[in-house]
């Protein structure tokens, strides 16, 4: 009987270490737990969906963790909000491009493939609910095929909004792309962001705020995706105002890397003059584009073609695509393919200014757009600089590494240009990401002479 009692001890113990990882977030939570195995089917299964990727042991996690728990209570029935474990599911991370915790995205699915964006939004339940209900509105005027109405709580914007209309005169800038800062929102949108921020600090009495705002509405659409362009209301929001020493309107303020020193901005009040600015302060802050793996229909759009969708947040087409297609992991083995990549990685850091995508697949894997980018016929790796704005296209023939690279790259405007195989890019189809390891060696079953002769030659 004690035995017995033990073995019951024992198996409690067991289910209660088995269960930790998922016990982050609780059944009653209203938050689906994703993992490799359902990912895709619960995301395609209908609907729209907030996702925090998380690590148990990240702080920052745990303080979301309430507002997460709320917002999906909040959402239930109108929007899905789930959560990825990325300690445990570690290839959901990578496939997604997550590099720290928590990362919240947006998804959902059209034509079949899976789309996502980035929330760069406020940590309170609030703010989470009223971006998911922006997103949701979107996605159901798309069912109709219908553009949503204007106005809302954010505006349609991926962060700032929330607090658009939190005090002050909410509505100097709403509709634009410029994002609406308060006392509230002040240090979660500038304070504890990795972005460039160009902040005005104004008054919506003010004369010389009325002139500068067609420029300054102009030039945080032009940076889109760069610097990010906000404006506080000094007349409803003092603290924030004060904490800076603002003592006349319009004042700029650029926080860029060190947020606890901005820069005041002496520059013109031109939309160019500011553009110029904030494109030298992002040139020197700003880490190179992430070279990408180029799975699926949905890296591509967001990294290439540009996204359009009205349920997602808009992105700009690149000026150029850089796809670099490498030979099969058996000839070039990891060590060999991490070389192609790291190429690409340097190209990328070069020209970190320029608004240029780098991606890369396995030779063969994307048949489809091989043949519309005339690759394939004289091996790989191959190179290829594709302008999504026309569809054309230049290859590189020569040695696929850093200085042949830079070569081609420099010599663009005097290479041979061939607009796409009729004219267009069909869809990508959907692969799996690699995993970074070498493949795995096919063994093969032995055999002997006897197993194909017989037994004729014993007669011998």
């Amino acid at each position: 009987m004690a035995a017995s009692r033990q073995l019951l001890l024992l198996a409690l113990c067991a289910a209660a270490a088995f269960s930790g990882a998922d016990a982050f977030y609780s059944s009653s939570s209203g938050v689906v737990s994703l993992t490799e195995s359902n990912f895709n089917s619960k995301i395609k299964s209908g609907g729209v969906w907030m996702v925090e990727f998380y690590a148990p042991w990240c702080g920052h996690c745990q303080q979301l963790k309430p507002a997460w728990e709320q917002a999906a209570k909040a959402l239930a029935g109108i929007v899905n909000v789930a959560a990825v474990d990325c300690d445990e599911h570690k290839s959901i991370a990578g496939e997604h491009g997550i590099r720290g915790f928590p990362t919240i995205k947006f998804f959902y699915v059209s034509n079949g493939v899976i789309k996502s964006s980035d929330y760069n939004g406020g940590r309170s339940a609030k703010e989470i609910v009223a971006f998911a209900m922006d997103k949701a509105k979107a996605f159901a005027f798309k069912q109709l095929g219908e553009k949503p109405p204007s106005g809302g709580s954010s505006g349609g914007r991926a962060s700032g909004g929330a607090g658009a209309g939190a005090g002050g005169d909410g509505g100097f800038y709403d509709g634009t792309d410029v994002v609406t800062l308060t006392d509230g929102n002040f240090e979660d949108e500038v304070m504890n962001s990795d972005d460039i921020w160009f902040v005005e600090f104004y008054a919506p009495w003010c004369g010389h705020c009325k002139a500068l705002k067609p420029a300054w509405i102009s030039a945080a659409g032009d940076m889109q995706g760069k610097v990010k362009f906000g404006a506080v209301d000094c007349t409803a929001h003092q603290s924030t105002c004060g904490q800076y020493g603002v003592q006349g309107y319009p004042t700029i303020k650029v926080f860029g890397a060190n947020k606890q020193r901005p820069e005041d901005y002496q520059g013109g009040r031109d939309s160019g003059s500011i553009v110029a600015a904030a494109n030298k302060a992002w040139s020197v802050n700003a880490k190179p584009r992430e070279v990408r793996e180029l799975h699926d229909e949905a890296v591509f759009e967001t990294e290439c073609l540009g996204v359009s969708d009205p349920g997602m947040e808009k992105t700009a087409p690149a000026q150029l695509c850089f796809i670099g297609f490498l030979p099969n992991i058996l000839d070039s083995k990891a060590a060999g393919r991490n070389e192609y990549i790291d190429a690409l990685k340097g190209l990328a850091a070069d020209y970190k200014d320029r608004n240029w995508s780098y991606l890369w697949v396995e030779g063969g894997k994307q048949p489809a757009l091989e043949e519309a980018l005339g690759v394939g016929g004289f091996g790989y790796p191959a190179l290829v600089a594709l302008k999504p704005a026309d569809l054309k296209y230049s290859t590189m023939r020569s040695a696929f590494a850093g200085p042949a690279l830079k070569e081609f790259v420099r010599n663009l405007r005097y290479e041979p240009v061939a607009p796409v195989a009729n004219g267009k890019l069909a869809p990508l189809e959907t692969t799996e990401a690699w995993d970074g390891q070498d493949a795995a060696v096919q063994v093969e079953d032995e055999f002997s002479l006897d197993d194909i002769m017989g037994d004729d030659d014993k007669e011998l």
